[in-house]
């Protein structure tokens, strides 16, 4: 779940990523419409729907041969270096789960430290 601002001050848009059959789906429906505070609830098709999530990753990068193949690893997958320390390095990237999932993998073997994920929000 993420929970962001809209173009509209006022109002805050909640993206709830789920599975489930029509009717599990039905039922989530039916329940957010209950809420007060909720305007609209209205399901995303995947054909028509852009997903992205941001990942912060710090990775054990103890020399420089080891910084230089995240940073080429980063470049490829258009990441960004936020921090670096003598001994890690922290990337940002972003994009579909499924590029953040195989960005991660890459990195494994290297020894991740820490990972902070936003969630994957969609219009």
């Amino acid at each position: 779940m993420t929970v962001g601002k809209t173009e509209e001050p006022t109002i805050s848009r909640i993206t709830i990523r789920t599975t489930g059959d029509n009717q599990t789906l039905e039922q989530i429906t039916k329940q957010l419409n209950k809420l007060i505070e909720v305007l609209k609830v209205r399901e995303l098709k995947p054909e028509n729907t852009i997903k992205r999530e941001l990942a912060l990753i710090k990775v054990h990068a103890p020399d420089e041969k080891t910084k230089s193949e995240i940073i080429q690893y980063t470049n490829i997958f258009r990441g960004h270096i936020v921090d670096v320390t003598p001994k890690t390095l922290t990337v940002e990237i972003t994009g579909e789960p499924t590029k953040i999932g195989s960005f991660t993998k890459l990195l494994k073997p290297f020894g991740i430290k820490e990972t902070a994920k936003t969630g994957v929000t969609a219009l």
